[in-house]
């Protein structure tokens, strides 16, 4: 089967709000990525996603679309988006943006008409939102349709009173659901999605692809996920995205799904299906979540690192896509705690780990997504108040937190360590004042860490954390057995470890990387060693390999095997 262009190259996955002030206005914005274009070429990255640029009151940062048509006037013009376009291009660096599809913000004109019982567009734009009557209780007091808690830890339902209806947001209430299953509002979409990419950009990841149907039986329930989430007929609507433009358009989609089965991920991204060419997926992304306090539920719960559940998650992608469709790997993206604060050490073995943690995934096939400053080893926010956060879901969380017993101090630990803040702080350029982000104060603090991590203090070192990423990405581009292999894990139940070949057409590799900081023990009496010779390690030296290796805490080697010798 002939490659696709998006099976060869590494992504980078930017977010905006955050990557480079080019104004000086203590905002990321399109002109700060077009300066930084070089920058790309040096990490070995073919294609960029940017985070939403649209016009936007930025409650969910871009997420909360004002106008689709319209770039953001804090991230600059359409003219600086066309520039970007042109100049990546030239580079050979391809662009995809997000697109978001499951709501607009209540600012935008559908809305305003929606909503308001007097406007003369009204009736046609009501019904691009789903609306519900209250419910009354036994004494007749007003109440919601539903106990449906969303996915910022509030109710799903916010009322308006010139209606005298309740609308539903599974977001945050500025950021109102829209109704797939009225053809109108498709048409809109589509025409807006042709109008991108007859700009020129490249494709979409498709924000909360999985969200797009509703059980419009409004059963009560709590927290009601499954009402929102995953309903088959979400399939419909993206079915008919890619058969009338995506696939024509010959551009690269990426969806986002929690849980699926095989038949939901051939789908969503088999060879062939008019939906997505890959699939982002979250199995590995929460492998310490514990819900042993039942104050706390998902994310919020953090206990001990299960390595064992990341091997499987991606095990289990693996088996589905294998032959029948493509895989994607990363770490985490803006929605989660950076990995070497979350999986990694960001204290005495910070470069070690970093090194590992990089070593680790991204010796895996399939396409690779690496998270911004992620490849200098950003770590998780250290902010002391609870005002220094900006994400919308940390104030409803924080305040959940304290009605049900935590202290302030409590609540701002269990933020700090899993907020979606940590991967939202302003990149980290160089040890200048705002870390060379900006000459503004930004828009969300600068991690106090900057001084000692940043992109000048590593550019030169060869044994950086920057220089490690460019040594792998880039060697994952030029030899396309990484890309393609097969990946068979070692002893996948081990919950220290994570070992693994790469089984290639011409070359294997042999990844061993240890996520503890104490010593681990490697089986390797199942796999044939011959032929294997050290390419890498983040050890002052190499490791004889023998049935059985001792790793150190966070030691990682990747031994090659030249088929054709």
């Amino acid at each position: 089967m002939e490659q696709k262009w998006w099976q060869k190259e590494n992504i980078y996955q930017i977010y905006l709000r955050s990557f480079y002030d080019s104004n000086n206005d203590g905002i990321g914005d399109i002109q700060g990525v077009t300066q930084k274009l070089e920058y790309f070429k040096s990490l070995g990255i073919g294609i960029l996603w940017i985070s939403p640029h649209y016009d936007s009151p930025m409650d969910d940062n871009g997420y909360d679309v004002r106008n689709y048509y319209k770039v953001s006037e804090d991230y600059g013009t359409l003219e600086d988006f066309r520039d970007l376009l042109h100049k990546a291009h030239e580079l050979g660096i391809r662009i995809i943006t997000d697109l978001v599809l499951n709501h607009t913000s209540d600012e935008h004109e559908w809305f305003i008409a929606a909503k308001d019982p007097q406007h003369p567009n009204h009736i046609k734009y009501h019904d691009y939102y789903i609306w519900q009557k209250p419910k009354f209780d036994s004494n007749g007091n007003k109440i919601k349709p539903t106990r449906w808690i969303g996915w910022f830890g509030d109710s799903t339902w916010e009322y308006n009173p010139p209606t005298d209806e309740y609308y539903l947001h599974i977001f945050s209430k500025k950021m109102p659901d829209l109704n797939w299953r009225n053809e109108s509002l498709r048409e809109d979409m589509k025409k807006m999605i042709r109008w991108w990419l007859d700009q020129g950009i490249n494709g979409f990841r498709v924000d909360a692809s999985n969200h797009l149907e509703k059980n419009w039986d409004f059963p009560d329930g709590f927290p009601g996920y499954e009402n929102f989430s995953s309903i088959p007929r979400h399939h419909d609507y993206l079915q008919e995205l890619g058969k009338e433009i995506f696939v024509p358009y010959d551009v690269l989609t990426i969806g986002e799904s929690g849980g699926a089965s095989k038949e939901e991920a051939l789908k969503y991204a088999g060879y062939g299906s008019n939906e997505f060419n890959m699939l982002i997926h979250f199995g590995h992304c929460w492998a310490d979540v514990d819900n042993h306090d039942p104050r706390l539920m998902g994310k919020w719960s953090q206990g001990n690192l299960r390595v064992a559940s990341i091997k499987r998650s991606y095990q289990h992608w693996y088996e589905m896509l294998e032959g029948k469709g493509w895989n994607i790997i990363y770490w985490h993206n803006h929605d989660q705690p950076r990995v070497v604060s979350h999986y990694g050490n960001d204290s005495e073995y910070h470069d070690k780990s970093a090194k590992m943690l990089a070593t680790s995934l991204y010796f895996m096939s399939g396409t690779a997504i690496c998270y911004q400053g992620e490849e200098i080893g950003m770590t998780n926010v250290k902010y002391n108040q609870i005002s220094q956060f900006r994400d919308v879901e940390v104030f409803t969380e924080y305040q959940n937190f304290l009605d049900r017993g935590f202290s302030k101090q409590e609540a701002l630990e269990i933020i700090q360590s899993r907020c979606r803040d940590n991967a939202r702080t302003p990149m980290q350029w160089n040890s200048e004042e705002f870390a060379g982000f900006s000459k503004h104060l930004p828009w969300i603090d600068v991690h106090s860490d900057y001084t000692s991590i940043n992109v000048v203090s590593q550019n030169d070192d060869p044994d950086s954390v920057l220089n490690v990423y460019r040594m792998i990405l880039k060697y994952r581009v030029e030899n396309s057995d990484i890309m393609n292999g097969k990946v068979r894990f070692i002893e996948l139940d081990d919950e220290n470890h994570y070992c693994y070949e790469n089984i290639g057409e011409r070359k294997d590799h042999l990844i061993l990387t240890n996520f503890r900081e104490f010593p681990v023990s490697v089986n390797l009496s199942m796999i044939s060693l011959e032929g294997y010779n050290l390419l890498y390690t983040n050890e002052s030296k190499g490791m004889l390999l023998s049935k059985e290796v001792l790793l150190d805490g966070y030691s990682a080697y990747v031994y090659i095997r030249d088929k054709n010798r």
